[in-house]
C-alpha cells in the first residue's frame, strides 16, 4: 500500500492513497475505497479498513460523503449519519474524513493551531461552482480566520491530459472570467487542455490562502499507480476505482 504525505499537514495525520495494496480485482484493482464503483462492497470493506489500520482506527471513525460534483460543504456533527456533499469541516477531535476520487482533485485541509480538518472533492463542476469559496465561508461562520487554513491538494488529472473543448472553455469563462490562462489552446483551436490544479490553487491565493501545497501527480498519465476515470473511458473499460484520501480531526 502507498501513500502521499502533505509537506504542510505535518501536525495532522492524512494521506493521499495510490490504487496500490487492496484486494479488488479486475478494473478495480486493487486499493478500490468507492460504494458507488460496481465492486464487492465487502471488498471496499476490506481495502477500507487497511487504510484505517494504518491510523489504528475502525470503520465507524471514517466519514466518507455522498459525493454529487455539488458545490455543498456540511459541518460534522456526531448525530448525522451520512452526509450528501462534497466538502465536510470537523472540530470534534479523532474523526478521519475522507474524499473519493479518480481524476478529481482530493483537497485535504488542517489548522495551524488544529482547530479544525476538513475534505474538499474538487471536480470541474465544484470548482465552477464555487465549492473552494463555499468551504472558506464555512470556516468564516465558525469563526475561525481562513489565514490559518492549510490547503493540501493531492493527486489529480493533469493539465496535458486534460483535454476539453471550446464550449467548456467558453462557459467555464463566463462565470470566472480570470481562469483564462488555464485553458492552453491546441492545434486544433476548438481544443484546450484544462490545468485544473492550477485554477484552485488561483481561486485559494485570491481567497488570501497562502499556505498551499501541490502533488504533482497526474492520475490519467500513471494508470498503474491511480484511478483515473477518464483513462478507463478512453480504454472502454466498463467502471473503475476510487482512491481514498483521509485526514484525521
Amino acid at each position: 500500500m502507498q501513500y502521499l504525505k502533505s509537506k504542510n499537514l505535518k501536525s495532522y495525520k492524512h494521506g493521499f492513497f495510490t490504487r496500490l495494496g487492496g484486494v479488488s480485482k479486475s478494473y478495480y484493482n486493487s486499493l478500490n475505497c468507492g460504494f458507488s464503483s460496481n465492486d464487492s462492497s465487502s471488498n471496499i470493506k476490506i481495502n477500507r479498513m487497511r487504510i484505517l489500520n494504518y491510523f489504528n482506527l475502525n470503520l465507524k471513525a471514517l466519514i466518507v460523503p455522498e459525493q454529487y460534483h455539488s458545490n455543498k460543504i456540511k459541518i460534522f456533527k456526531t448525530s448525522n449519519k451520512s452526509y450528501k456533499c462534497d466538502g465536510i469541516i470537523s472540530t470534534e477531535p479523532g474523526i478521519a474524513l475522507g474524499v473519493l476520487t479518480a481524476d478529481c482533485c482530493p483537497i485535504l485541509i488542517g489548522h495551524k493551531k488544529k482547530k479544525l480538518a476538513g475534505v474538499i472533492h474538487a471536480g470541474w463542476r465544484g470548482v465552477y461552482n464555487g465549492i473552494l469559496e463555499n468551504f472558506i465561508s464555512k470556516v468564516a461562520e465558525l469563526n475561525f480566520k481562513k489565514n490559518d487554513l492549510i490547503f493540501s491538494l493531492g493527486p489529480c488529472i493533469g493539465k496535458n491530459s486534460y483535454e476539453v473543448n471550446k464550449i467548456f472553455r467558453n462557459s467555464f469563462l463566463e462565470k470566472k472570467p480570470d481562469t483564462e490562462c488555464f485553458f492552453e489552446a491546441k492545434e486544433d483551436k476548438n481544443y484546450f487542455n484544462f490545468n485544473l490544479r492550477g485554477c484552485i490553487v488561483n481561486i485559494l491565493k485570491k481567497k488570501n490562502i497562502s499556505d498551499i501545497w501541490c502533488s504533482k501527480s497526474d492520475t490519467y498519465r500513471y494508470p498503474e499507480k491511480y484511478f483515473s476515470y477518464r483513462y478507463s473511458v478512453h480504454k472502454g473499460y466498463k467502471d473503475y476505482g476510487r482512491m481514498l484520501s483521509l485526514i484525521l480531526s
